[in-house]
């Protein structure tokens, strides 16, 4: 164990609980199922899911040819406003926004410092998929709003990601043998992440001492 990566420890007369950093994690959109896509463009980093849009333009035409309508509607718009509210008629959409500053953290809504931040891209959904992943023939106003903090999640667990804010436990014996492990928890409150979840009833004093 390195004495760098511990986050947290618990010991009771029967086991050792140790929270530690996960430095090995490839990231939460990696070789696992997502609603949303991410799709960003940043010219020193690589972030969010592989695409081949060159810009925020190549993008908009392509969910405008799924729509049925052609590349012109993109440049009768006055406003990305106007654009919007055409989008959001087949899909539900987010912007997302970059802040760089040594670390990089990401959000849906706008950072306060205009220097060092910026819009990257953005988190989307067809209504196809989610009519297709919740067997609805209608996307009522709930279900919307449920669609669109989910798409929030997955850009804060991302953030958590990109901050370096993910996590790992270990249970063992006074002897040093493992009882249980799991890694790939996001965000720092073991109580939201899912450790407390995956570790045994029988060592819930452990979870208690952690706080």
């Amino acid at each position: 164990m390195d004495i760098m990566s511990v986050y947290k420890r618990a010991q009771n007369d029967k086991a050792i609980l140790t929270i530690e950093y996960d430095y090995d994690d490839r990231g939460p959109r990696f070789d696992s199922e997502h609603l949303g896509s991410m799709v960003f463009w940043h010219r020193r980093y690589s972030l969010g899911d592989e695409h081949e849009y060159k810009d925020g333009n190549d993008f908009f035409i392509k969910l405008l040819k799924e729509m049925g309508r052609s590349e012109r509607t993109l440049y009768r718009m006055n406003s990305r406003q106007e654009l919007f509210k055409v989008l959001e008629t087949e899909y539900v959409i987010l912007p997302v926004y970059l802040y760089d500053h040594g670390n990089l953290t990401i959000s849906t809504t706008p950072f306060h410092c205009p220097w060092d931040s910026g819009q990257i891209g953005y988190v989307y959904v067809s209504n196809k998929k989610i009519r297709e992943e919740y067997d609805v023939k209608r996307i009522t106003k709930n279900l919307r709003l449920q669609v669109l903090s989910i798409l929030q999640n997955e850009v804060e667990i991302y953030d958590h990601y990109l901050r370096g804010d993910v996590y790992k436990f270990i249970l063992k014996d006074l002897d040093g043998k493992i009882i249980d492990s799991s890694d790939g928890f996001y965000g720092s409150n073991h109580h939201t992440n899912g450790i407390a979840e995956c570790i045994s009833i029988e060592y819930e004093d452990l979870i208690k001492e952690i706080g």
